[in-house]
């Protein structure tokens, strides 16, 4: 019998499938992975068909037509669906959401695409695949990356090279272009449309064989592909946000096991999740060569004062020294603006965002005040809101009161700013103050000396993971750095800092994984989040209160689940937010239990549900 229903995923937060009767005259050219047109409920919209069936459930006056066939051949593939689909039932978001966010942003649309099917035919492969992981940053491993790209190569099949930031594409794609000798395929969201298609079918039809991009290329159709590359895995970028909250990690590894490619994950140091990852599952590790590591200086700030500026008597010394020599210096400081807090001195009030009510920051190079949290600009009042008094002051230092300090102090130099609004790199810069939009600017030896200006606020932040990020960042510049490596911390015995002094990363992760297994903390628990959202604070408080007996009442002592908590942005961008956190082995089994709870609650007015796995 032929095929007259498709069943079909929107990417709305709609479950699916939907069931839509395919016209005769549609019969013979659509098929499981088209893009077809559709009367969703009161609009007209693109879907995806997942299946094809003779008949359906449902009589047929209660069935839609799909309207026309957008695609000359199917856009989806067999292994993108059934990848797609785990992502959707993992990560809490409908199917057609799973697939849309992975797919370039001209084909969520009604244009109709001419293009051709793959000149590669995949190769029928073992299940055998390889997970490997090289300790050490793109460039001190350059070899070994180039020569397992190569490898795959031969053999004609696809990589994908993943980076966790847009500043990072241009970065990696010269350098591959350069080690490999090949063009590379760039599957950046950021350009056109129509440049953006044109990548993505180039990599689709096959006649790309290397590709590069951030966290939504490692869902790129590529034609049997051997190899996905993932450089610096610890990059919270990697994390998707809003939802589908997947992290790229987690389909890289999806893919090995529908696709049976290799995965190589390359970083100086690796989240603690995936460490024990590559231990159980006993992956291939190498670490890189590092030739003439740079030294390591522990500043310990108790026993130094600095005035104005956040730079230590000792570190002043290592600069002129540096200078002295024709020396580039690096100075990290992961705080944009002028000055961290503006209050008044008559009453002590304090300017705060109206929509996150976070303390805002002053941004020199705008003459505005802006919102750590949200972004969002504001005129510097003259006067205080809340007194009239003029006696507004400015207090703390972010870089660009310090590139300002800096070029008094030393006139003779050229002193650079570098953040995330910063359009070029000076390279012509002797001292440099950087947040960490910096980094994909780091080489080898490009700097002399480093110095990390405030340490203790890379730790001491509200994060299980920052111990893990804070090794991250030291291995990383101790790396990059020409001579030295200079910290400032009053916590010089913290377990990072030894570890990046001895490089002994293994201990570290011994102890890390430890202390997580003790607390219940990933990767030895799954936890989910259910935020809450709303205008109102009381009522987004009742609702997640109410949400909260719910979940009691079905869960007993199944998993943990925590009181009603305000959310780590307790406030953003007008929106209360309140946070219960349910962790135990499997999201799988805490979501059977709770799925019935979830699924009523989020029909509820006035409050917006988000679940995040593993946030």
């Amino acid at each position: 019998m032929p095929h007259t229903i498709a069943q079909v995923v929107v990417g709305l937060p709609a479950p699916g499938p939907f069931d839509y009767f395919i016209p005769e005259n549609l019969r013979q050219t659509l098929r499981v992975g088209s893009r077809v047109y559709v009367q969703f409920r009161a609009k007209l919209c693109v879907a995806y068909v997942v299946a094809l069936l003779t008949k359906s459930e449902w009589p047929r006056t209660r069935i839609k037509t799909i309207i026309s066939v957008l695609d000359n051949v199917p856009t989806l593939d067999d292994n993108f669906l059934k990848l797609t689909k785990e992502i959707a039932e993992y990560y809490v978001c409908s199917w057609g959401e799973a697939i849309e966010v992975a797919l370039p942003s001209i084909l969520r649309t009604k244009k109709t695409i001419e293009w051709s099917a793959p000149t590669v035919i995949p190769e029928k492969r073992d299940s055998k695949s390889e997970l490997s992981f090289i300790q050490g940053s793109i460039h001190s491993s350059a070899s070994s990356i180039a020569k397992k790209i190569k490898a795959i190569g031969n053999q004609g099949r696809g990589i994908l090279v993943l980076v966790p930031e847009i500043g990072h594409v241009a970065v990696v794609r010269e350098f591959l272009e350069k080690v490999c000798g090949s063009i590379v395929a760039d599957l950046e969201k950021g350009f056109g449309v129509k440049r953006e298609l044109s990548e993505w079918l180039s990599v689709k039809e096959g006649r790309m064989q290397l590709a590069v991009g951030t966290r939504s290329a490692v869902f790129a159709m590529m034609p049997n592909l051997g190899l996905i590359v993932m450089l610096d895995e610890e990059n919270p970028a990697f994390k998707q946000e809003p939802s589908p909250f997947y992290h790229a990690r987690h389909v890289a590894l999806l893919r090995q096991k529908y696709e049976s490619c290799d995965v190589l994950f390359v970083s100086p140091a690796p989240t603690a999740e995936l460490w024990k990852i590559l231990k159980d599952k006993k992956a291939t590790m190498e670490v890189s060569e590092n030739k003439s590591l740079a030294g390591l200086q522990i500043i310990d700030l108790a026993n130094y004062k600095y005035q104005n500026m956040l730079i230590s008597f000792p570190l002043q010394n290592f600069i002129q020294e540096t200078l002295a020599k024709s020396g580039k210096i690096l100075l990290f400081l992961n705080r944009r603006g002028f000055s961290t807090l503006t209050k008044c001195n008559q009453c002590g009030f304090v300017l705060k965002c109206e929509r996150c009510n976070s303390i805002l920051s002053y941004l020199s190079s705008k003459k505005k005040m802006f919102c750590p949290r949200c972004d969002a600009l504001s005129e510097l009042p003259k006067m205080c809101p809340h007194c009239k008094s003029s006696y507004l002051r400015s207090m703390g230092t972010g870089i660009e009161k310090l590139e300002s300090e800096l070029a008094r102090i030393y006139p003779a130099s050229r002193i650079a700013g570098y953040d995330s609004d910063t359009k070029t790199f000076d390279r012509g810069a002797h001292l440099m103050v950087a947040t960490q939009a910096v980094m994909p600017f780091l080489h080898r030896g490009y700097f002399t000396l480093i110095a990390v200006l405030d340490f203790d606020g890379e730790i001491n932040r509200v994060d299980f993971r920052a111990g893990a990020r804070a090794l991250s960042l030291l291995t990383r510049l101790r790396q990059t750095a020409g001579e030295k490596l200079v910290v400032q911390t009053r916590h010089p015995q913290h377990e990072a800092i030894k570890a990046a002094a001895t490089m002994d990363t293994e201990q570290f992760y011994r102890q890390e994984l430890k202390t997580r297994k003790e607390l219940g903390l990933p990767p030895y628990v799954e936890m989910i989040s259910l935020a809450l959202r709303g205008i109102s604070e009381d009522a987004v408080l009742k609702q997640t209160q109410s949400l909260y007996e719910q979940l009691i009442g079905v869960v007993g002592e199944v998993f943990e689940i925590s009181v009603p908590q305000p959310d780590l942005r307790p406030k953003l961008r007008d929106k209360y937010r309140f946070t219960i956190i349910l962790k135990g082995k499997s999201v799988k089994t805490m979501l059977a239990v709770v799925d019935s709870v979830i699924a009523e609650f989020g029909k509820r007015k006035g409050v917006v549900l988000t679940i995040d796995v593993n946030p």
